[in-house]
């Protein structure tokens, strides 16, 4: 798989937004991980080559992994991560947590694509023959 041009660059970026607090064992796999994957997403998305993505969409790249990375929680350790709230009662006090799958499914269903970046990626996307 090639590499994006940019990514040591981008990736040094991306630390700064999300510092390694040492909590983490797997927090650098996790965030070139993340960078590849959203990287990858857009190259197929605009129908570009990773290598030809070119330094305009750098920060969208770079807002897409942060989102990616956040409502995922890659970088926070699995014991650590916070359960989405299924339902709650009052009487006799009853919290009922979804399951990994659960979450994972509903993740799944949303366009990762949000905050406008499909506009703005919609900007340098080329039409496939």
């Amino acid at each position: 798989m090639d590499k994006h041009p940019r990514r040591e660059e981008l990736l040094k970026q991306l630390k700064l937004f999300n510092p390694d607090d040492g909590s983490n064992p797997s927090y650098q796999v996790m965030l070139e991980f993340g960078f590849d994957k959203v990287v990858q997403d857009v190259a197929n998305y605009t129908h570009l080559p990773v290598t030809g993505l070119p330094v305009e969409l750098d920060t969208i790249l770079l807002g897409l992994c942060q989102q990616f990375l956040a409502t995922h929680q890659l970088l926070t350790p699995v014991a650590d991560r916070e359960g989405d709230v299924k339902s709650l009662n009052e009487g006799d006090t009853s919290v009922t947590f979804k399951s990994i799958s659960e979450v994972y499914a509903e993740l799944q269903s949303v366009n990762s694509l949000t905050d406008n970046y499909t506009a703005q990626l919609n900007s340098f996307r080329v039409v496939k023959r």
